[in-house]
């Protein structure tokens, strides 16, 4: 009979112990020892059989289901298993090896190569104009003939350029033409290519252009753009476009001129420069606002006027 049929006891509530065990067991109890015990149980209860003052069986059989236990769960570690992690050491520090002077020379050159490729590139192309003026459109035109008496391109070069003046009214006549209908094509088709990129386009490239020609040492046309937004002028090239234009100093040289208004201007009181400020105030608020309609950005920082 399996234990859980006297738990708590049951209809051993009234059974002996003095009947049922002769001493305490600590050890599972067999079926056959509880088929005894239910025999016993099982039996009439006579009143000799009862023995006054004894304990009572339900005492009896919760120390008899506490004795006999059944075979218990096994025990669940209930801690996770910790494992060692092994410290991660520490990455070695690279050393910066040291270049020689033939390799820093190198990397200098080859930096330089990628700085110019890139200015290049934001500089843009506009499109190759067709030979515009009446005496280029002659020597090209000579130069066929010239290469079948000469060895060279120099040569040949060379002798296009003495056939070119000997070519008669009518020749040149018709280089003139050609030459202003090639200024007209270059002029539309250098427009429709502006056209095709935006104001801050065309204002990048010429900044590109600029360092292109300081670092290279050369000179580079700048984009010629209507749509660019044109800088404010100083107070000082106000006062000198008004000295200009009074016409009392036209008949001194450039370099002269320059120096006698600049020492007038230094002369000038806060008082007599503040009509100058005041246009430049004016001019720098215009510059500001279409540099944001054009560009789409911010303006950069005004710098101090003098």
């Amino acid at each position: 009979m399996p234990l859980n049929l006297v738990r708590r006891g049951g209809f051993f509530r009234h059974l002996h112990v003095k009947d049922a065990f002769t001493r305490p067991v600590r050890v599972i109890a067999s079926q056959s020892h509880i088929r005894r015990v239910s025999f016993v149980v099982h039996r009439p209860f006579s009143r000799a059989s009862i023995i006054p003052n004894a304990p009572r069986s339900s005492l009896i059989v919760s120390n008899l289901i506490r004795t006999y236990a059944t075979a218990g769960r096994p025990k669940v570690s209930t801690g996770a298993k910790t494992t060692k992690t092994k410290q991660k050491a520490a990455p070695k520090k690279k050393v910066k090896k040291e270049l020689t002077e033939a390799q820093k020379e190198k990397k200098k050159a080859k930096d330089f190569n990628k700085l110019v490729r890139e200015l290049k590139k934001t500089a843009l192309q506009p499109p190759k104009k067709l030979p515009s003026t009446p005496w280029t459109l002659a020597v090209t035109s000579k130069i066929p003939e010239a290469q079948q008496t000469t060895k060279t391109p120099g040569e040949a070069f060379k002798k296009a350029t003495e056939l070119a003046q000997t070519i008669s009214a009518e020749e040149r006549e018709r280089f003139v033409e050609q030459a202003n209908a090639n200024k007209a094509a270059n002029k539309t088709a250098y427009d429709e290519w502006i056209q095709e990129h935006t104001p801050l386009q065309i204002k990048e490239a010429n900044i590109a252009r600029r360092r292109l020609a300081r670092i290279k040492d050369t000179s580079l046309s700048l984009l010629r753009d209507d749509r660019l937004v044109k800088r404010p002028n100083s107070p000082y090239i106000y006062f000198f476009k008004e000295r200009h234009e009074a016409g009392d100093l036209k008949y001194m040289a450039a370099a002269d001129l320059s120096a006698r208004v600049a020492e007038e201007w230094r002369g000038l009181t806060d008082t007599e420069k503040q009509k100058y400020n005041d246009l430049f105030k004016a001019d720098r608020e215009r510059y500001d606002r279409e540099y944001r309609d054009v560009y789409g950005l911010d303006p950069p920082a005004e710098r101090k006027s003098s």
